[in-house]
């Protein structure tokens, strides 16, 4: 749905990925969370 790869998905759920901003968008979006939000989170 996010058209990101599942290798991707794999490195970041285990922690070894570094993925760009879009692609870290587009799974955001897929799952109804904004990336304000999980900005908001961190701080």
């Amino acid at each position: 749905m996010a058209q990101v790869g599942v290798a991707t998905i794999k490195d970041i759920e285990r922690g070894k990925g570094n993925p760009a901003l879009n692609t870290v968008k587009k799974i955001l979006e897929v799952l109804g969370i904004e990336l304000d939000y999980m900005v908001r989170q961190t701080i």
